[in-house]
């Protein structure tokens, strides 16, 4: 994604937001939008304004101004402007009742504000109104005098994306500089693989969990078994690539459905049922895994002819990573309060999963068991930077490999994946970034689905070539458990995919 790219879509995503302002009960309504910029204070009448999106060549007041904006702003600008909007739909209010959503709407209001001060509060009355109309329209029915939009501090939003996109193109030219030896090219033999849908009665929740289980078919024994957590909105089926693939290698894999966090509680906001999930899930993810344990030592899930191993890796993507990094024994330091009120002063263009981690400020996890027979831990664009402090990992007692992708903007490696692994503790811990690989790498979708429709700015690389890549990553670090050596560092290539794995001294290099 270009630079100007980038900004021109943060701008119109956070102009398009502030103002989509709902109808409001009778009072005093907006009649000017002062814009500032660069000290400048330009005052436009809204209903000029409206004229002009309407009518940009006809207009007397501001056509001749607004006229001289490049034409692919100008367009955009009166797209916005003209843009119908129903705020019937409940999808709004669902996301207005969700911590981090609300934590969103409040911090837009240091962009557009009425003009006795901040606009959070403005916003979110607004936005939980209903009616019909268009932005424009319903700037004009905002109940003050006139509107402030601040354009200084979203051209400061926009030179902190600049900031932290030159840092994740800085450290793949460091990765590339560190001159790695290539990796051998892997060779393995693929064996048949069972698979079952299984359900499973648990205390914590009203109705069982849904379970996919992969297993080698025939041949010995297999050392440990796989337990798989999938990310917000994700789901088992998204999955079945990595886990039938390491079941073919001769990994049991047990995947569990989170609900409340899953797919389903995604489609549940968009058509009006439910509210955005957040990390109010996370103690029910949590206990979800343990029951899982409970269960496959007391023998009521079984992995094929062999029964259930008893050694146990655990697997998991974004927030599935998190938990997995939770139960095997991270802490969330002391001081999480301070940290967020320090990194959420102002809007956080990359790294959103801030919004997710502070909201831990106002929930308590359960008492944790610590899983029996652990042996290692998987974790594919994990996110904890603001929960783990300076040492929140170094309890850790196991190996963890961390996979992070070049082109994640959702939990971006730097911050989320390099700076953390500096903590762990295990000689056998090892980075792997993934070049070309996005948070939606590790997501296995159709070809056809909007997701995959979204283009390389966001989806990386092919995802195809990049789950190749996944899989070879972990299949070697499995193996190396598997033969009680340290895991190999250095440069894989797999499909055409460069993936760097370091050890903790090659990582510490990274950073300033």
């Amino acid at each position: 994604m270009s630079l100007s790219q980038a900004l021109r879509t943060l701008t119109h995503g956070l102009l398009a937001l502030a103002i989509s302002l709902g109808p409001v009960p009778r009072a005093p309504a907006a009649e000017q939008l002062l814009v500032r910029f660069s000290g400048l204070e330009l005052p436009l009448d809204l209903n000029e304004l409206e004229s002009w999106a309407l009518r940009p060549k006809v207009n007397a007041e501001l056509g001749p101004w607004l006229n001289l904006l490049d034409p692919a702003t100008r367009q955009d600008l009166q797209r916005i402007l003209r843009q119908p909007l129903n705020l019937e739909s409940s999808t709004i209010a669902l996301l207005l009742d969700s911590w981090a959503g609300r934590q969103l709407v409040l911090q837009l209001g240091s962009l557009l504000r009425s003009a006795d001060g901040d606009g959070g509060p403005l916003l979110l009355d607004l936005l939980q109104r209903r009616g019909r109309s268009t932005v424009v329209s319903l700037l004009k029915e905002a109940p003050t005098s006139h509107l402030e939009l601040d354009l200084d501090a979203l051209s400061a939003l926009g030179f902190r994306l600049r900031g932290q996109l030159e840092q994740q193109k800085n450290l793949l030219k460091q990765l590339n500089d560190l001159r790695l030896m290539p990796l051998p090219v892997f060779r393995s033999t693929r064996g048949p693989v069972r698979h079952q849908q299984r359900s499973l009665a648990v205390e914590h929740r009203e109705a069982p969990l849904a379970l996919d289980l992969w297993w080698p078919a025939g041949g010995a024994p297999a050392k440990r078994w796989l337990l798989f957590s999938h990310g917000l909105g994700g789901s088992t089926a998204q999955m079945e690539w990595l886990a039938s693939e390491l079941a073919a290698q001769g990994w049991p894999v047990l995947a569990v459905q989170h609900p409340g966090s899953d797919d389903t509680a995604v489609r549940g906001l968009l058509e009006g049922r439910q509210t955005l999930p957040g990390l109010e899930t996370l103690p029910a993810r949590l206990q979800d895994l343990q029951a899982l344990q409970s269960a496959v030592r007391d023998g009521r899930l079984g992995f094929g002819p062999h029964g259930s191993p008893p050694r146990l890796v655990l697997l998991g993507h974004s927030l599935g990573a998190l938990s997995s990094l939770l139960w095997a024994g991270a802490d969330v330091e002391p001081g999480l309060a301070e940290r967020c009120s320090q990194n959420l002063q102002q809007i956080p263009v990359l790294d959103s999963s801030f919004l997710l981690q502070c909201q831990l400020t106002e929930l308590s996890l359960p008492a944790l068991e610590p899983p029996v027979g652990l042996d290692a831990v998987v974790v594919l664009n994990s996110f904890g930077s603001l929960l783990w402090g300076e040492r929140g990992l170094a309890s850790i007692a196991v190996p963890v490999l961390s996979i992070g992708g070049s082109m994640d903007l959702i939990t971006p490696p730097l911050n989320e994946q390099v700076r953390p692994f500096q903590q762990l503790q295990h000689s056998g811990s090892r980075l792997a970034l993934v070049e070309g690989g996005s948070h939606f790498s590790a997501v296995g979708l159709r070809r056809d689905q909007a997701l995959m429709r979204l283009g390389s700015d966001l989806v990386g690389e092919d995802p195809r070539l990049v789950q190749q890549a996944l899989v070879e990553l972990h299949v070697r670090f499995l193996d190396s458990l598997d033969e009680g050596e340290t895991p190999p560092s250095g440069v894989q290539s797999v499909a055409g995919v460069r993936t760097y794995v370091l050890d903790s001294p090659m990582a510490k290099s990274l950073l300033p």
